[in-house]
């Protein structure tokens, strides 16, 4: 394989050759399954190009020279054109419309939950359940919530490579100077409620703006509507109804969560957002934040604020509300683009990607968790494991989570969200009121789908 050049300003190209050889052999990347299990044979035509399309993200680009290693033993003859985005994913999606509209087209897409929807709605992407009956790729081998982030209306648009789990990590250092029960015995005791969660923020929150030893209950985390979600299902609420045809957030049990996540910023002040962040310009690595919501990747050595820590952590499971213990994980994936230039080229990358071969290198970065059950038995998730990390806890976020059915209007309907989530922090009106205008607009939308 050679390396071609390509105009940087529009795409990087990863060629394999000088990968291969950086790389090193095949052997050291330890992928064989526990128990005499191997990849297996994929589907090959002959020898074949897949213009694969990516995005600038770093846990793909970091490993990228191991996993065209790792291919050249599981698909030799597949040779990856690999096209590389840079921006936000806003960007990224409009880039790879263009490409469409454009007949541009890749063989394999790189894939997000919030443009499952988008892609498949408008046909862009090849179902996968002929594919995988052929080639006896079992989808039910994959964690559901990892797959249903990339399924739309009852078919299979891509395989997932990558999973961030879900879970908190803690200062044991602060809640024991506050004297307040650090979260894993909570857990332990079963205390580890909304109730628990709450005291604890406010426990570990002491002292006022500007005071050079504040400390407040969590760093900051996303609201996006991807994020927002799993708050209310673990109330009992949700954000469409089971059909898509209503969005639900001004129902009861979602309106009282949302309230909840108001309240942890606006009433008792235990977020580190906005002006607060400001005292904290270290973030959890000051010492003085109590807890940080954590995915698997920020646990990797390269991570930022975790790896510079000077004080011991501790890892505890998101809390239990009325509904029990319910997370939503982000999940990447790869598809095959339908009217590719180049046949199955793209399903076999795709399926390459969530195979053990790719997941052993993936997972011995250490910033993915196993998108099947089957793979947590590969050598590198223990060896991924840093000492205050527990696999209990990802493995319990892996299968207590759900995904996100979307409308096809899912990304206008985040923006509004977005906007209303806004005007909650910036108390522009009564929280039943600003979701009743959101909800309004939103129906509109869904109904024009109908």
């Amino acid at each position: 394989m050679r390396t071609t050049a390509r105009p940087v300003s529009r795409r990087g190209i990863i060629g394999a050759g000088g990968a291969l050889a950086a790389a090193g052999s095949a052997a050291a990347l330890g992928c064989a399954m526990p128990g005499g299990g191997t990849e297996k044979p994929v589907t090959t035509d002959g020898p074949t190009v897949a213009k694969v399309l990516t995005f600038n993200n770093i846990i793909f680009q970091t490993p990228k020279g191991q996993l065209l290693a790792a291919l050249a033993e599981a698909d030799p003859k597949l040779q990856p054109d690999i096209i590389v985005f840079p921006g936000q994913i806003n960007q990224f999606r409009d880039k790879a419309l263009a490409m469409y509209a454009g007949g541009d087209l890749p063989d394999a897409q790189w894939m997000h939950p919030s443009i499952t929807s988008l892609m498949a709605s408008r046909k862009l992407l090849r179902p996968l359940e002929e594919l995988a009956k052929r080639d006896k790729e079992n989808l039910k081998d994959f964690y559901p919530a990892l797959l249903d982030q990339n399924r739309w209306r009852d078919a299979t648009y891509a395989l997932p490579w990558y999973s961030t789990g879900a879970a908190w990590v803690f200062n044991r250092q602060l809640f024991e100077r506050m004297g307040v029960a650090p979260p894993d015995v909570q857990e332990r005791d079963g205390k580890w409620t909304w109730d628990g969660f709450l005291s604890s923020m406010r426990g570990v929150t002491r002292g006022g703006a500007g005071e050079p030893n504040r400390t407040i209950g969590s760093a900051n985390h996303s609201t996006a509507l991807d994020w927002t979600c799993s708050w209310l299902w673990r109330n009992g609420g949700d954000v469409f109804s089971k059909d898509l045809k209503q969005c639900v957030l001004n129902q009861p049990a979602s309106l009282e969560a949302i309230q909840q996540l108001a309240e942890l910023h606006l009433k008792h002040q235990v977020i580190s957002y906005g002006s607060h962040a400001q005292d904290f310009s270290d973030g959890f690595a000051s010492g003085r934040i109590g807890l940080r919501y954590a995915a698997k990747g920020d646990t990797a050595p390269a991570a930022n604020d975790l790896s510079a820590v000077a004080f011991p952590l501790g890892m505890v499971p998101t809390f239990k509300s009325k509904a029990g213990r319910v997370n939503r994980l982000a999940a990447l994936a790869f598809g095959a683009a339908v009217g590719a230039p180049n046949g199955d080229a793209g399903w076999r990358w795709t399926r390459f990607m969530a195979g053990p071969k790719a997941q052993a290198v993936l997972i011995g970065h250490g910033t993915t968790l196993p998108v099947k059950a089957v793979y947590q038995q590969l050598p590198e998730f223990s060896k991924s494991m840093q000492p205050y990390e527990s696999k209990e806890v990802w493995l319990d976020s892996q299968s207590t989570s759900r995904a996100l059915p979307q409308p096809a209007s899912y990304q206008e309907i985040v923006d509004l969200w977005t906007l209303t989530w806004r005007h909650i922090l910036a108390e522009k009106g009564p929280i039943k009121g600003l979701l009743d205008d959101l909800v309004r607009q939103v129906n509109a939308l869904l109904a024009q789908e109908s």
